[in-house]
């Protein structure tokens, strides 16, 4: 469960580290996957994280489990992305922004 853990908390520093290029990376919305899969795969080289290794599972060759694991490390970040953009699309939901800025400025509604 260790390695499952290390790589959702792995995935999330990722998330955050990305969501700093988020300006750029917004206008094209299918390169969050790209750019979020290749820093986990990356990362997951840069660190030798191999969950294969870990949970004692044999593979070929040790490269193909790092590569594995930067794919899995990938998609928590992506999954990080998205449930933190529900979220905050719940809080948005809750609070009322559009209320809370016509009751600060004294506006009024329209229609």
């Amino acid at each position: 469960m260790f390695p499952f853990a290390l790589a959702l908390f792995v995935g999330l520093g990722i998330t955050a580290l990305a969501m700093i290029f988020d300006r750029w990376l917004s206008r094209v919305p299918e390169l969050w996957a790209l750019v979020l899969v290749a820093v986990g795969i990356a990362v997951a080289w840069i660190a030798g994280f191999d969950m294969a290794a870990l949970w004692g599972l044999d593979l070929r060759a040790s490269w193909i489990g790092i590569t594995l694991t930067g794919l899995v490390v990938g998609g928590m970040a992506l999954f990080w992305r998205h449930f933190l953009g529900l979220l905050g699309s719940l809080f948005r939901k809750v609070a009322d922004e559009a209320e809370e800025i016509e009751r600060q400025h004294g506006l009024r509604r329209v229609a």
